[in-house]
């Protein structure tokens, strides 16, 4: 019990460290105020106003699940907190860019039937990966994290303290757009953090997480709410597999959403730090958005008097 309490708080103790200092590193202000010696003296008060962007990456799919095609800021309605967004900078194709994604494999008990199709799903993606353009990294989990084809047997779960201890390293990795592949059945029995801590960090940083249960068995117990609310907040997706050929059509998916999708750019104009939330509405029936659905606001957009 005693060595089990120390790993908890250890592990506790190296995700605030992460949090306060990716928070810290990360999250500065994106734009600078005037400085003094471009204002003029008028006599009169003046204001700094210091307006940060917000880049949202986005993915889009018709009514079929296939990609969809070009796409303007008229094809929806941008809202924060409820209320439309007007300050709209841009909204563009990003076409062929380079994947930058951390595949995090659940090698505990309760995922020891689809271990071998998660072994099969690793090697597919480093075959259909481009090795100059891509980063990709492998790591296994159970109770803890560790290099991949690490066998672990055990019966504990550490699924949030795995994806926050990774969620950090996924940001260092190249220019494309940031992922986490999560293969695992959503079985969390020995975290100190919760599903909303998982959510928050990985909105913050921007990192969309996919899901991928691989159970041959349809007895096989899948917590599918969790993985449905955690890759649907974060702007990812959750597909159920059982053969191989059900999980290269998952893996080509999200290949293709991660390499094809969209940027867009807002003005926060919002005096108020902290969690923002978003919404993207289609103004046609047939298309679908993935996105995350908050933004964190640093304390640096402020008006203040001189």
């Amino acid at each position: 019990m005693s060595e089990r309490f120390g790993m908890r708080t250890r592990a506790a103790l190296t995700s605030a460290f992460l949090f306060s200092f990716l928070t810290t590193f990360f999250f500065l202000p994106q734009s600078r105020a005037a400085s003094p010696e471009n204002l003029s003296d008028t006599g009169l008060t003046t204001f700094r106003v210091t307006a940060g962007e917000v880049h949202v990456a986005i993915s889009a799919v018709e009514s079929r699940s296939e990609a969809a095609g070009e796409l303007s800021a008229s094809d929806f309605i941008l809202l924060r907190d409820g209320r439309p967004v007007e300050q709209i900078v841009s909204f563009r194709r990003c076409a062929q860019m380079p994947v930058s994604a951390l595949v995090l494999t659940d090698v505990s008990e309760s995922m020891r039937p689809g271990l071998k199709l998660e072994r099969d799903a690793a090697q597919w993606l480093k075959a259909n990966s481009d090795a100059d353009r891509d980063h990709l990294r492998f790591l296994d989990f159970g109770m803890e994290v560790g290099p991949t084809e690490k066998r672990v047997g055990t019966h504990l779960t550490s699924l949030y303290d795995s994806l926050l201890m990774t969620l950090a390293e996924v940001t260092s990795e190249g220019a494309g757009r940031r992922a986490l592949i999560l293969m695992s059945d959503g079985d969390d029995n020995s975290s100190y953090h919760g599903l909303e801590d998982v959510i928050t960090i990985a909105q913050k940083f921007d990192v969309a997480i996919y899901a991928i249960t691989a159970h041959p068995s349809r007895k096989q117990y899948v917590a599918e709410d969790i993985l449905q609310t955690l890759t649907a907040e974060t702007g990812g997706r959750f597909f159920q597999v059982r053969n191989t050929r059900q999980m290269e059509e998952a893996l080509s998916a999200i290949r293709a959403e991660l390499t094809n999708g969209y940027e867009l750019v807002f003005r926060s104009n919002s005096m108020q730090p902290g969690m923002h939330q978003l919404a993207i509405k289609p103004m046609s029936a047939k298309l679908r958005f993935f996105y995350r659905t908050a933004y964190f606001q640093p304390d640096g957009v402020a008006m203040a008097a001189r």
